[in-house]
């Protein structure tokens, strides 16, 4: 999957989708390249264009993993090949 800010269209991560769910949270580990430095702790991601808000930071209840839960209208995705 490729990410993209709404509001500006710019690139914001390559991620590696697993399963049939709807796309609503990225989990770090699975963040494949990223135009924001996911490796040092943040609240938020921010997009680096415009500043809008994309996803906040939280760990998941049932497996205590780091991942961001998307703001619903905040970014676009694509599918890309591999």
């Amino acid at each position: 999957m490729e990410v993209r800010c709404a509001y500006c269209k710019c690139f914001i991560a390559k991620y590696q989708k697993v399963g049939e769910s709807n796309f609503v949270k990225m989990y770090n580990d699975r963040i494949i390249e990223s135009s924001i430095d996911v490796s040092v702790y943040q609240g938020a991601l921010f997009c680096p264009n415009c500043g809008e808000r994309i996803a906040t930071r939280y760990i998941t209840q049932m497996d205590k993993k780091e991942a961001y839960r998307f703001v619903p209208s905040a970014f676009n995705k694509k599918r890309v090949a591999k």
